[in-house]
């Protein structure tokens, strides 16, 4: 692949994750909107539900992995804290942090009818790829995730260069 072509490739992907982007929050807008949440407050759910394993993490460290500012997610959080998914409560050993609580109210996610719900939304999400695909989709997600997350390739040459096993997937 030509420099010029590998410029295309990357630009026509960039803009098709945005698109994708675009179809997936409205169809997650809408699933959610009987819950009063929005695509923001469900993601954020997810990051304290799945990344924490019960801590009550700072704003600060919540915002590290929902990938966002601490000002954004203590607004994303004061909203869900208005719909009683969380608490915002000051850190017991220095009052100027802010952990964030999660309240019994999380567990609608695990009703029978709410399992059901989300596991025909994702079976429509992911229509087109195998069961193989969307685990392979899910591994260059990961990889993609850390490179961005670690700062990336610091050249064009490193951000090009195949890494181990790529050259069989051209």
């Amino acid at each position: 692949m030509t420099d010029a072509e590998l410029l295309a490739t990357r630009a026509e992907a960039f803009g098709a994750l945005f698109v994708l982007l675009q179809h997936l929050s409205r169809r997650a807008d809408s699933e959610l909107a009987d819950l009063g949440l929005t695509t923001r407050q469900w993601l954020l759910l997810a990051v304290l539900t799945t990344g924490f394993g019960g801590y009550r993490p700072s704003l600060s460290e919540a915002a590290e992995k929902y990938g966002s500012s601490r000002q954004n997610v203590k607004q994303v959080a004061l909203g869900l804290e208005a719909r009683g998914f969380v608490r915002l409560v000051p850190d017991p050993a220095d009052a100027r942090t802010t952990r964030i609580e999660l309240t019994d109210r999380v567990r609608e996610f695990d009703e029978p009818r709410m399992v059901e719900r989300t596991r025909g939304m994702l079976a429509d999400v992911f229509v087109g790829l195998t069961p193989a695909e969307t685990r392979e989709l899910l591994a260059l997600l990961r990889r993609w995730l850390a490179g961005i997350t670690a700062g990336g390739a610091t050249t064009p040459a490193a951000a090009a260069t195949p890494t181990q096993g790529e050259e069989h997937h051209s």
